[in-house]
């Protein structure tokens, strides 16, 4: 079995990272390996905020990211720093969701085999 770490840094609905996060994450599961952990980074972080939308064709992002985190248990994080200077407030996260330092990504990254990671490219 293969542990995995997967670090996002890129908006929700600017890009599509958290949506192949997900898709690739139920492949590694699948596959009969683990997830220890999803660190929202840098924009990523606008991930962890619940959102309601009062119409059906607009994909729930942070929804989905929830329930994809709480079905397999792994730990779902965001940076605080990145936290702070967005303005999110905790009351407003996401089911299952934490802030947490960059020390919580180093431990994450050094209990895994594997870190993938998804930003928004350039």
């Amino acid at each position: 079995m293969v542990s995995f770490t997967i670090v996002v840094s890129a908006e929700p609905y600017k890009y599509e990272a958290i949506d192949t996060a997900i898709n690739l994450g139920e492949a590694i599961i699948a596959k009969g390996h683990e997830i220890l952990g999803i660190f929202l980074y840098g924009s990523g972080v606008h991930s962890i905020k619940s959102r309601e939308f009062p119409y059906d064709s607009v994909r729930n992002i942070s929804e989905r990211l929830s329930q994809f985190s709480k079905r397999i248990n792994t730990k779902l994080a965001a940076c605080s720093t990145w936290i702070s200077l967005t303005g999110i407030k905790s009351n407003e996260f996401i089911d299952g969701a934490c802030q947490e330092g960059l020390g919580s990504l180093s431990d994450l990254i050094s209990q895994s085999d594997k870190v993938i990671f998804f930003g928004p490219g350039g």
